[in-house]
Parts: structure tokens; sequence; C-alpha cells
């Protein structure tokens, strides 16, 4: 059986959740297929997150300019993101589902299971100078940017 990809917004600005396009075949075994022209970036960069440790949180910062596409493809992990105003989080739990993260969300993964592997694609290289790592600076960026709106 075949699986269309489906993508919804959330209540986070910008954050989309993607399932993607999945086979089933209990025959041959899984496929789940992601097209890169579904994303709004061509990934330049990718690492995984593995072998954490349940409690430890990583991530805890927002990108100034870098978006990300998060893949939970063994496992599982929490995401929580946040624009500021709202929040929202979310268990990534299979390969078929994905969560875009635009620049300038504050975005944490927690709950790791012993098993999990996360996929992170991204849209810029690695530039220490794109992350907010002081929560405190995160909102005060995103009050600015409203206020000059």
């Amino acid at each position: 059986m075949i699986h269309a990809t489906t993508i919804e917004t959330c209540s986070v600005r910008g954050v989309c959740l993607y399932e993607m396009r999945h086979v089933v075949d209990p025959a041959r075994g899984n496929l789940t297929v992601g097209e890169f022209e579904e994303l709004p970036f061509i990934p330049r960069r990718y690492f995984l997150t593995y072998g954490i440790p349940s409690l430890q949180t990583r991530g805890e910062h927002a990108h100034r300019e870098c978006a990300q596409f998060l893949v939970c493809t063994h496992g599982e992990c929490h995401l929580r993101v946040d624009d500021g105003e709202n929040s929202a989080e979310f268990c990534l739990n299979r390969p078929t589902f994905g969560v875009l993260v635009p620049p300038m969300v504050w975005a944490a993964e927690h709950l790791h299971s012993s098993d999990s592997a996360l996929l992170v694609l991204a849209s810029h290289p690695y530039a220490p100078e794109d992350y907010i790592r002081d929560y405190q600076e995160f909102l005060a960026i995103v009050s600015n940017q409203e206020t000059a709106t």
C-alpha cells in the first residue's frame, strides 16, 4: 500500500509536520521516501544524534538563518518548538514523520529512547554565529522583529 506525502501547519510560526510518502509491504519490508523538492530548502548538511541518555536534552537553540528538517529514523524522541508566542511538542516515533523547523524557532529534543537515531537535514553549513543559545536573547530578538514590522 502506498501512502502519499501530507504536510500540515501548526500553531508555531513556520513549523510544518510532514507525513512522508511511504510504502507498506509486509512481504518485502517498508520504504519511506522524501523528496527534497517538498522542503523549502535543499539540504547542505546533515547530522545524526544517537546514544542520547533519556534525561538529556539536545538542541535548546534557535537559528538566525538555518532551517532544519528532523526525522527520528529509529526509536523515538520528543521535539519542543517555540516561536516566542506559541509552543508545541511532538513525538518523533516513526521514520515516516518529519518536522520542518524554520529559522527563528527555538527547538529542543528530549525524552530520547535508548535506541533513538535522529536525522537532521540543515539548509546551511555549520556556522556558530547562526546559533542563538540563550532563550532570553531569543525572546528579545523575536520581540524586536515583531515591533519592527
